[in-house]
């Protein structure tokens, strides 16, 4: 059973700065991740001009575990220098028929 986490986020810089410190610091270890298949898939969407959505999809619960564990450091890093504030929904998804 795959599991989906989808962080919505708000921040003071605008889009257009924080997306080139996404493409800097937080899309390098996101393709890493996706490398070693502990990340399935990922997606980047622009809510408004401060705020967006990252959502992630891992193959399931352990390889969610093992992403969270190396990457909230570099969150709360990102959070600290730029006022950054997230809520974070995540769960299993389950298909239908």
């Amino acid at each position: 059973m795959s599991y989906t986490r989808v962080m919505v986020f708000e921040q003071p810089l605008s889009w257009a700065v924080g997306i080139k410190r996404f493409k800097v610091n937080t899309k390098p270890l996101l393709d890493r991740h996706k490398k070693e298949k502990t990340l399935k898939s990922y997606s980047l969407v622009q809510a408004d001009d401060h705020t967006g959505l990252l959502v992630m999809e891992f193959d399931n619960k352990s390889k969610m575990n093992k992403f969270l564990k190396t990457m909230a450091a570099h969150r709360n890093e990102e959070a600290a220098e730029t006022g950054l504030q997230w809520w974070i929904y995540h769960g299993p998804v389950k298909a239908s028929g």
